[in-house]
């Protein structure tokens, strides 16, 4: 977990994991010099959780969540890491069941890959500091590394029912929050090899005719506000090229993911496994037999 000044909602956060995990797990925090409560929280917590560890940073603005990622996974002491489980999110009882379909879709591939869930991903640390790792950006850390790993056949999308909920948190840090993402996307595209002016008429476009039909009118005014200053402040940054198309990845990320994506009985039936769920309890059959 990486927190930056979620003192708020990362205690509620923390326990939701902390109490459904055992000795076979550590809860890794890396705070990115957070200036409210959040370490004070954390040592609190660290002497009723053996397995919870911290790790405080000073605060570095050239330092962006993409980089804080990989601290938390070279720091990390297991041979395996799950990664996006965040301080304002908390969690049912069934990260351990993610891990056991990790393992399971790992023997029948027999190959190394990203097992990619709703908000929790999987993978071994190894593989991930190889054909990773994270670049330093903002917010598009996780899509980045999903192209690149998406150019090497080793991303795969595991469908099943959300079983995290977000924490509540003030207006005025949600409000901050939806600009700096939005930012950040925005960013991310521009650098990542999009044609600048086609993306500005595009977004511009969306506000006028309504294209983003999930994204509500203040969103796509909010683009339209931030899209010609990030355009311009592209031009002076580096580029995020997008990897290669080869034999395994052509076309456009969402058309791979397409391929890739499915529940565990599906995946497993992909690649010649045993789709049978009947090892998890009934709750978690529930949960990981559908698409949502």
């Amino acid at each position: 977990m990486c927190n930056y000044n979620m003192g708020d909602t990362l205690e509620r956060a923390l326990t939701s994991v902390l109490d459904q995990l055992d000795e076979d797990y550590e809860v890794l925090v890396v705070d990115d010099g957070s200036n409210d409560d959040s370490v004070a929280k954390l040592e609190k917590l660290e002497k009723k959780y053996s397995l919870l560890r911290h790790i405080p940073l000073k605060r570095d603005r050239k330092r962006k969540l993409g980089e804080t990622r990989n601290i938390s996974i070279r720091e990390a002491r297991g041979k395996y890491v799950l990664l996006h489980i965040d301080g304002d999110d908390v969690w049912e009882p069934y990260i351990k069941d993610v891990v056991t379909l990790f393992h399971r879709i790992e023997q029948c591939l027999g190959r190394d890959f990203l097992l990619a869930g709703r908000q929790v991903n999987v993978g071994k640390k190894s593989f991930l500091l190889e054909y990773g790792p994270y670049r330093n950006v903002y917010h598009a850390e996780d899509r980045d590394l999903w192209h690149r790993l998406a150019a090497e056949n080793a991303y795969i999308c595991l469908d099943h029912r959300i079983f995290r909920a977000r924490l509540p948190r003030p207006k005025q840090v949600r409000f901050l929050k939806t600009i700096k993402d939005s930012w950040a996307h925005i960013s991310y595209d521009l650098r990542s090899g999009t044609e600048g002016m086609k993306y500005v008429s595009y977004t511009l476009m969306e506000f006028f005719k309504g294209r983003r039909k999930k994204a509500s009118l203040k969103l796509r005014l909010l683009r339209v506000f931030l899209v010609v200053p990030a355009y311009i402040l592209s031009k002076f940054q580096e580029p995020l090229p997008p990897p290669p198309e080869n034999e395994n990845f052509s076309g456009t990320f969402g058309a791979y993911r397409e391929r890739v994506r499915g529940t565990y009985a599906e995946i497993m039936k992909r690649y010649g496994g045993d789709p049978d769920l009947s090892f998890l309890a009934a709750e978690a059959r529930e949960i990981f037999s559908v698409r949502e």
